[in-house]
């Protein structure tokens, strides 16, 4: 039979999808293949064809137990020979399938890939003859990949057992290093790539930026009332979860199920079954809901915090609009979202001591298996971290070999029944199902001459019951009768495999785990800079898949001009430069101004909550304290209340005029940046992206009246306008801080809520302001706040040979420059073992033994940096 034949006849389908065609040739001709395709493009079909026109069996390793089913079954329903072993199925079945994929009676067989632990299926392989192995959701398998999951590393060795096999890996979500990852790790014998291109054009992209819990509700009800038909709400923590959802009941009188990891395995199959089954049903859930959910129908996918990367954020939003029609991606984004996703970065990548003190806790343990939950090891240590953190520690020993972590449905019930005699006369006759249950606990109690273990999900097939039935009538039995339950242990108990090993010698790779823990910082900046973007959406999206928009795609929020744009077809609310008006820019510029020199005055010590507070002139104890109310800036703007100011901000930050960084955990502050400065200066147009509600938008539009007697009433010198606040010096001592002079330290040392230190060398505002300060000077502060020459010249629209001519002009006028930011770690070790103290006489010609990228502007960098210090050797 053609390809287009069995398309036809076993799938229903009359056209290929773009791509598909040629991937499956291309698998046919026997090709190892590494298959791109967006969410929806049909990666399935890629190998699921492939298995009905060439002899021998098509392996398909997929990590969800519920994508297998499903899919699996839509197979059966068109009479396609396909089956599943993973272990929802009982021991005695698991076997008979084995047996049954060795006897030729299937051509497809999905498994997890902790399938391949078991010796038994591995040698069942051995003697089957594999046609094709197809890896899904294939990112997993790589360390740089949003979704790691250790059990996909050892599908390599997996695949030689099986004898090389053709193998098609798949994914919806790779960047460039994810997928060279992917086809080393599976050992690809010269793979075929295919990238069908990460666009989905029907969906609509946007961002809107709410400063508060109320802020993100009002934004959701908007949306949602907007919206007609399904959709998913994501949040990061179950707690969060249950709030929405209540929400969404209590305010908005919607629906809506809830969905997370801890929820009961029943639980979690009903929520997500009644969300398929309604056409206008909402699920709030963590990420833990979604992959292998097959519903085209979903009109919208809000994330209520912001996800830690980009490709995660690319496959949730990507679950909208499979059927083509169009459908919104709405990110709520607080500034505040990061420190979530911090905690959990934190959490996934535990401290050496941290690992080693559950390592020694768990060694001394008496019990085997140890049933103890991550929450009490936790408590018992008195640790510092979350659950999560001890839920990572123990993956980490894992995969050391040092403790083995049973699966839940390892773990046994244990029922008890106080009776010598049997108690099933004592129920009703018509309770039929209760006395079918307590006859076969019996039974068990009988059998164990006392407590019976047992697993309900096996007595529930034997008694031909669901799960929910027998607990049901279990629980009904404990109320009437003298039966006592206790469901298994709801954590992976733990055997240890090791006990002899010191905490600081597990042979764990730390060094390692430091370097992903930093690219997954890394990741999370790159999710920022999506959602304080004034780019193109779609392009940023496509951009950091390598698979660049040459046009601007007029259908995001940043790209959106004018009603009945495809953005407004998707029912995204059409705008220019706001999400519901424009201010008047004479006005908006003024309050944007005196909003930055207010930043600017507090000199990078305070957050923007503090820095509102004192802008509108706020008689709290803390302003007070510092002495805020002595600043030229303070009552600046007291016709705005302290939340406006705030969201203003808010806005200011995602321009990037504002930046706000952490001195020490949870306290930000916040300063200008270069462009700020400009802003502020009046060399740069204050042409902001706004994105306020209608109110305040009509507020900032409107003309700013200075009511100066609160600021009389506190001490503080009236602010008529900008000018005149920046004339005015500050009656504190120090003004508005010089960008280029004092440290850090000096700077920033104090957290949220401490006050300025008085530092006389510190230039008054006007110089600050209006000093004219040569262009290296802002190419220096970039490289000093640790951005790359490459990031240099793209952020200031410079070449990196300019970048590297302002970097030598701020070296010799006495600012450090990181070598860092044009030199790799391997090439400055080579130049500093090189060249030592003494680089004086190496910049007319370079020595032999340096790496082929450093130049002699490095060098005298790195001389005028040893000069600085003092460190230049003297002889």
């Amino acid at each position: 039979m053609d390809l287009a034949g069995c398309l036809r006849e076993r799938f229903g389908l009359e056209l290929f999808r773009p791509g598909q065609r040629e991937v499956i040739e291309s698998v046919l001709g026997g090709r190892d293949c590494l298959c791109v395709m967006p969410t929806g493009g049909g990666k399935s079909l890629c190998y699921q064809l492939p298995s009905l026109v060439q002899p021998g069996l098509t392996v398909v390793v997929s990590p969800l137990i519920a994508l297998m089913k499903d899919q699996v079954d839509a197979l059966v329903a068109r009479g396609i020979r396909a089956t599943l072993i993973n272990s929802t199925l009982d021991a005695a079945t698991q076997v008979e399938r084995i047996a049954a994929v060795e006897r030729g009676e299937y051509d497809l067989v999905y498994v997890a890939p902790e399938r391949f632990r078991s010796t038994r299926f591995n040698e069942a392989m051995g003697r089957t003859r594999i046609a094709l192995l197809a890896v899904d959701e294939a990112h997993c398998i790589s360390e740089w990949g949003h979704d790691f999951r250790p059990d996909y590393t050892r599908l390599g060795l997996a695949r030689k057992r099986l004898g090389r096999p053709t193998t098609i890996a798949l994914t919806a979500t790779a960047t460039d290093q994810v997928r060279r990852d992917i086809c080393e790790q599976l050992e690809l014998a010269d793979p075929q790539v295919f990238i069908t291109g990460f666009d989905r054009p029907n969906l609509h992209y946007e961002v809107r930026y709410a400063s508060g819990e109320n802020a993100k509700r009002q934004a959701l009800a908007d949306v949602v009332g907007a919206t007609p038909g399904a959709g998913i709400v994501y949040c990061a923590s179950r707690k969060r979860c249950d709030e929405v959802s209540e929400f969404f009941r209590n305010e908005l009188g919607r629906n809506s199920v809830v969905y997370h990891a801890g929820l009961q395995v029943e639980e979690r199959r009903r929520a997500q079954e009644a969300f398929m089954r309604a056409s206008d049903a909402i699920v709030v859930a963590t990420n833990a809901f979604g992959m292998g959910v097959d519903k085209p129908d979903i009109r919208f996918v809000i994330h209520y915090n912001i996800p830690g990367t980009i490709e995660a954020y690319y496959q949730e939003a990507g679950r909208a609009g499979r059927d083509g029609l169009p459908s919104r991606c709405v990110l709520l984004y607080a500034a505040g979202d990061r420190f979530i996703q911090e905690f959990f970065i934190e959490s996934e990548y535990p401290s050496r001591e941290v690992v080693g003190a559950i390592y020694q806790f768990l060694s001394r343990q008496e019990a085997d298996p140890i049933e103890l939950t991550q929450a009490e090891i936790k408590e018992r240590l008195g640790l510092s971290i979350s659950e999560m953190g001890v839920g990572a520690s123990l993956k980490l020993l894992e995969g050391a070999g040092l403790i083995e972590r049973l699966r839940p449905r390892e773990n046994m019930a244990l029922v008890r029944v106080d009776s010598e005699v049997s108690l099933v006369p004592l129920l009703p006759t018509q309770a039929t199902v209760q006395r079918r249950v307590l006859a076969a606990l019996e039974r068990l109690v009988a059998a164990a001459r006392g407590d019976a273990y047992f697993a309900p999900h096996d007595l529930a097939r034997r008694l031909e019951l669901e799960p929910p039935q027998l607990l049901r009538a279990i629980h009904e039995l404990e109320e009437r009768l003298p039966v006592r339950y206790i469901p298994p242990f709801r954590g992976n108990a733990v055997e240890m495999l090791d006990r002899a090993r010191k905490p600081d010698d597990l042979g764990i790779n730390f060094a390692l785990l430091e370097e992903r823990k930093a690219r997954e910082y890394e990741k999370l900046e790159e999710m920022i800079g999506y959602a304080t973007s004034a780019r193109c959406r779609r392009r940023t999206i496509l951009g950091y898949f390598g698979d660049p928009s040459p046009v601007k795609c007029g259908q995001c929020d940043n790209c959106a001009t004018r009603p009945g744009s495809s953005a407004a077809a998707a029912g995204a609310e059409p705008r220019t430069k706001s999400t519901r008006g424009t201010p008047e820019p004479g006005s908006a510029t003024a309050v944007v101004r005196k909003i930055l020199s207010g930043v600017a005055r507090t000199q990078g010590r305070f957050g923007k909550t503090t820095v509102a507070a004192m802008l509108c002139g706020s008689r709290s104890q803390a302003i007070e304290r510092w002495g805020l109310q002595k600043l030229s800036t303070y009552g600046l703007l007291t016709e705005f209340r302290q939340a406006e100011i705030v969201q203003i901000l808010d806005n200011l930050l995602a321009a990037g005029w504002v930046v706000q960084e952490e001195v020490e955990r949870f306290r930000p502050v916040i300063h200008l940046s270069p462009m700020g400065w400009e802003v502020m200066k009046g060399t740069r147009d204050a042409d902001c992206v706004w994105r306020l509600a209608p109110e305040l938008l009509a507020k900032l539009g409107g003309r700013s009246r200075s009511r100066r007697e609160p600021a009389a009433r506190s001490g503080a010198q009236p602010a008529h306008d900008l000018e005149n606040a920046l004339e005015q010096p500050s009656a504190s001592g120090p003004n508005v801080l010089h960008p280029f002079r004092g440290s850090d330290a000096e700077r920033r040392g104090a957290p949220e809520g401490s006050g300025p230190a008085a530092s006389p060398s510190h230039p008054s505002a006007v110089e600050a302001v209006r000093e004219h300060l040569p262009g290296y000077y802002w190419t220096w502060r970039l490289l000093e706040r640790g951005f790359s020459a490459a990031d240099c010249a793209a952020i200031r629209s410079l070449d990196v040979e300019t970048v590297l001519e302002h970097a030598l002009a701020a070296a010799r006028s006495a600012h450090p420059v990181p070598l860092a930011a044009f030199l790799g770690p391997a090439e400055l070790e080579v130049m500093y073992a090189v060249l030592g103290l003494d680089a004086t006489a190496a910049v007319d010609r370079l020595p032999e033994g340096l790496p082929p990228g450093v130049r002699s502007q490095h060098i005298e960098l790195f001389r005028l940096e040893l000069e600085r210090s003092g460190e230049a050797s003297q002889a």
